[in-house]
């Protein structure tokens, strides 16, 4: 996946979609599904959460005490969910170096190794 198309706010939404979670939750999820040559930094999560909530896409709970510093459980609002329907709902647009599925292909012909077939 080219991770130069994934939009880090709308990425956090749809994880908040699935349930309320924790920053580090966020990360973690993240790192798993998109981050795998480019993590995300702790500071992008959390700074990201800020500005999501200033705009009234997710809420903070209460900071909870825990192992390390206190958590806050981060929940999408029906704000956010509305973006992140919208977003699901546009098509993307196609990657330029995937095959078009309209065309099918051939293995022989598209395999260096294939001997060519001759004709009857």
């Amino acid at each position: 996946m080219n991770t130069a198309l994934v939009s880090v706010p709308l990425t956090l939404l749809g994880l908040l979609d699935r349930e309320p979670s924790h920053g580090y939750d966020l990360k973690r999820d993240y790192d798993a599904f998109f981050g795998r040559d480019k993590p995300l930094p702790f500071g992008q999560v959390y700074a990201t959460l800020g500005r999501l909530a200033r705009d009234g896409k997710v809420t903070a709970g209460a900071s909870e005490p825990g192992e390390g510093p206190d958590r806050k459980r981060y929940t999408i609002t029906d704000a956010g969910r509305s973006e992140v329907e919208g977003w699901l709902a546009e098509p993307a647009a196609p990657e330029p170096h995937l095959p078009s599925a309209g065309r099918p292909r051939c293995a022989a012909r598209t395999s260096p190794s294939a001997p060519a077939r001759s004709s009857p």
